[in-house]
């Protein structure tokens, strides 16, 4: 008699979730993209005009660490080197330029100390602040060649 009203009692607390169902933060965005994976790397790859429906914004040029679950972080293992599908989220904010600084026009503003200037550190290349992290939920095998290099 118990168990049958505390089971009552978490049915109707607790909301019911259609399967497969993720929640998606609101400060974040799921994104679909082809790309080629090196390592913990996932390096998205142009759109091809030809590609159909696409998921989330175009990532194309972005590089993201990826960080996901065991069983897709096996698939990440298994798919080194080589051409495929992903499926993830991503923060809007890793989305925009990952470089110091902010974008006034065509010119990069850095406020700093005088004298230092953050944007030369011996390479002559801006710097970027850290490497955006894709939660990937989703990897599909397309080619064992990479067409990025």
């Amino acid at each position: 008699m118990i168990n049958t009203i505390l089971v009552l009692l978490l049915a109707a607390v607790l909301p019911p979730q259609e399967p497969g169902a993720r929640k998606i933060p609101s400060d974040s965005v799921e994104v679909g993209a082809r790309g080629c994976l090196k390592g913990r790397v996932f390096a998205a790859a142009e759109r091809a005009e030809g590609e159909g429906v696409q998921l989330g914004p175009d990532i194309s040029g972005h590089s993201f660490r990826v960080a996901a679950k065991k069983d897709v972080m096996n698939e990440v293992k298994t798919h080194n080197g080589h051409f495929v599908e992903v499926v993830g989220i991503v923060k809007k904010a890793d989305l925009g330029d990952h470089l110091i600084g902010a974008r006034v026009g065509s010119a990069r503003v850095v406020i700093g100390q005088p004298g230092r200037d953050p944007m030369r550190s011996g390479s002559g290349q801006p710097q970027p602040v850290g490497v955006p992290v894709m939660d990937m939920t989703a990897v599909r095998f397309l080619s064992a060649e990479c067409p990025i290099r």
